[in-house]
């Protein structure tokens, strides 16, 4: 495919507008003291907590100007269908495989340019590091180019992605060397792995110096019953409610404040984990041991979304149906375009679902995606969960990394 340059124009003026207010809003600093911009085409990696990580990262290595790897969705709608194409942006079926996106990160890479790549493949539920494909390895060693890690902290406090809109607080970006071409011939795809595994999690990365939190401890909790369902008091599901600063369960009166650092303290009489990541450790551990191999399948009503036909539409509902999670994988009974089809989606070919909270789950597969909503709307987050355990506990050969502090170390 071909791949335009960042359009110069628009990338000096988002450059001049954004990257100060960045600097304001989030009191943005870079720390570049172990990185040192390598001559010709270069790989820029960076983990992924938040919506606004593209921004951070491509205005931070200004004026060299990167061609990002996107998420096919993004494309289909306006203005983004004109504007990601201008600013030489390159669309990615997520966890699944893609010629075309290696194709054009190739011809980038091979006239000079530089590229930027999420390998998470998705903004992080709870704000840990996700686990990668296994293929991220196999596809740095082939582009054979000397790669740049990014690890950003702190973006996640400030714009989790189950809630819309940002709060102020401060974002730290540590920009580092990570391999340098020959590296690259000597290790593994494994070894590869495991140190942008290693990095990009913060595991081999400094501390930061003090604890990152917002500026305005308002509305604080609100839209994170969308990630965390599960009581850990009671046991219910998808009974959480949140208003300002607490989230509390509304048939057993569980409740816990979170505070501007994303810290959980209890309420008297309720119990809460320390943090929403241990918090959602708690729902992968307890999904985990309802998964069996001899398991039910788990059924669903949803209604399924696909590309619009006309670009820059976005995605339009192309019918109903049944959706069924089961140790084989996702089977879908319904209609799809006024036709009635069934559609199977092996558990080794779903290694993860991206999801947008209260909305839908996505599944990629042969070059095309469908979004699934299920009646209950609350059920997404669980959905994406239980597709990643799935995976990882049926699958004959697991396609992704560890994680290192993911929560899917089991």
């Amino acid at each position: 495919m071909k791949v335009k340059k960042p359009n110069v124009v628009i990338y000096f003026i988002v450059f001049i507008f954004l990257y100060p207010l960045l600097k304001i809003l989030f009191r943005l600093k870079v720390d570049r003291k172990n990185y040192s911009p390598p001559k010709g085409p270069f790989l820029v990696i960076s983990n992924h907590s938040s919506f606004m990580d593209f921004l951070i990262v491509m205005l931070s290595f200004y004026p060299r100007r990167l061609n990002a790897i996107a998420a096919q969705k993004f494309f289909l709608y306006k203005p983004l269908n004109r504007l990601l194409p201008m600013m030489g942006c390159i669309p990615k079926n997520l966890f699944d495989p893609d010629v075309r996106s290696i194709m054009g990160a190739m011809a980038v890479l091979k006239r000079g340019d530089r590229i930027l790549l999420f390998p998470e493949g998705r903004c992080s539920t709870d704000g840990s590091y996700a686990r990668m494909h296994r293929s991220t390895g196999k596809l740095i060693k082939k582009l054979g180019v000397p790669v740049v890690s990014c690890h950003i902290d702190g973006a996640y406090t400030c714009m989790p992605f189950w809630r819309k809109g940002f709060r102020r607080g401060n974002v730290r970006l540590v920009i580092a060397g990570l391999f340098m071409e020959g590296d690259l011939k000597q290790l593994s795809v494994d070894d590869i792995n495991n140190a942008v595994d290693s990095r990009l999690s913060g595991v081999d990365s400094p501390p930061p110096r003090k604890q990152f939190r917002t500026f305005r401890a308002s509305r604080l909790a609100e839209g994170l019953q969308n990630v965390l369902y599960l009581c850990p008091k009671c046991g219910a599901e998808f009974s959480m409610e949140t208003k300002g600063n607490l989230i509390r369960c509304a048939l057993c009166g569980n409740a816990a404040e979170i505070d501007r650092a994303g810290t959980l303290a209890p309420m008297p009489e309720s119990v809460a984990p320390k943090s929403i990541q241990d918090w959602n450790r708690e729902q992968i551990m307890l999904e985990t041991t309802r998964l069996t191999g001899d398991m039910e399948p788990m059924v669903e009503q949803v209604t399924v979304r696909t590309p619009a036909l006309k670009p820059g539409e976005g995605m339009t509902e192309s019918g109903k149906g049944e959706l069924r999670l089961s140790p084989q994988g996702w089977h879908y009974d319904g209609t799809l375009y006024g036709e009635n089809v069934s559609m199977f989606f092996p558990i080794g070919s779903v290694p993860a679902l991206p999801f947008d909270p209260d909305d839908d789950f996505q599944i990629y597969s042969n070059g095309k995606f469908f979004m699934f909503t299920p009646e209950d709307s609350r059920k997404c987050a669980k959905y994406a969960l239980l597709g990643e355990i799935a995976h990882r506990k049926f699958s004959p050969q697991d396609q992704m990394t560890p994680g290192i502090d993911s929560g899917f170390m089991f």
